[in-house]
This record gives C-alpha cells, structure tokens and sequence, in this order.
C-alpha cells in the first residue's frame, strides 16, 4: 500500500467523522426545534475551528510536503492547502465536539492532545495526494 492510498484512506475518515459531528449537532438543533431537546450549546459548529490545530495541521503538512519533495505549482499547493489543512483541522475539531458533546467546558488537555495528534496525522499522511 502506498502513501497515497494511505491517505486516501485517512482523508475518508476524515470526512465520516466530520459528517458524524455534523449530524449529532443537526440532530440538537432539530430537537430543540421541536420543544422536545435543550437548547444548543452557543458557538457549536465546526466552521469555528480553533487557529491553533490550522497551524498544526499546516505545519504538519509542510513537514510532509518537504519530505516527499513535493513540487510548489498551484495545483500542488491548492491540493495541499484544502486536503492538508482544512479538512485536518474540520476533523480535529469534529474529534472535539463529538467527545463533548459541543461543550467547551468539558475540553480537557487529553482532548486536546487527541485533536492536536488528528490535525497532525492529518496534515502529515494528506501530504501524499500530492
């Protein structure tokens, strides 16, 4: 197996789990709606991700890009850009919102380490679509 199906592989998972917050905060909302649920947590969605797992995920991915010598064209780093950072750190926040259930109270350092070690894999393995 190569590095590309590996990442293939990872940004598939990247995308279920990012469906699977989506879904569970979509799920809140429509319950809340609908009188039978509490109302949802403020700020509980993923297109808030915090800066710093952007910054993991890119550095990450530069790491990877300079390992595989990867070739600085735009196509490159467009591919780059959208499959080694945004989705690493949509998905690392994902990872946080499903194991606490939206709140940020609940975020503890192993959380965060989890979601750091996600946006970084991520960004790592993503390197070899390119």
């Amino acid at each position: 197996m190569s590095i590309e199906h590996i990442a293939v592989i990872v940004l598939a998972a990247e995308v279920v789990v990012m469906v699977s917050a989506r879904v569970g905060t979509e799920r809140r909302h429509r319950a809340h709606a609908e009188g039978s649920g509490p109302a949802p947590r403020p700020r509980e969605d993923l297109t808030l991700v915090p800066a710093a797992l952007y910054g993991i995920a890119a550095a990450a991915t530069a790491a990877g890009a300079l390992t595989l010598s990867v070739e600085p064209t735009v196509d490159a780093l467009a591919t780059v850009a959208m499959f080694g950072v945004l989705l690493p750190a949509f998905t690392a926040d994902a990872v946080l919102r499903l194991s606490t259930r939206g709140g940020r109270r609940a975020v503890t350092p192993g959380l965060r380490g989890l979601a750091a070690t996600v946006a970084a894999t991520g960004g790592l393995v993503s390197a070899g679509l390119v």
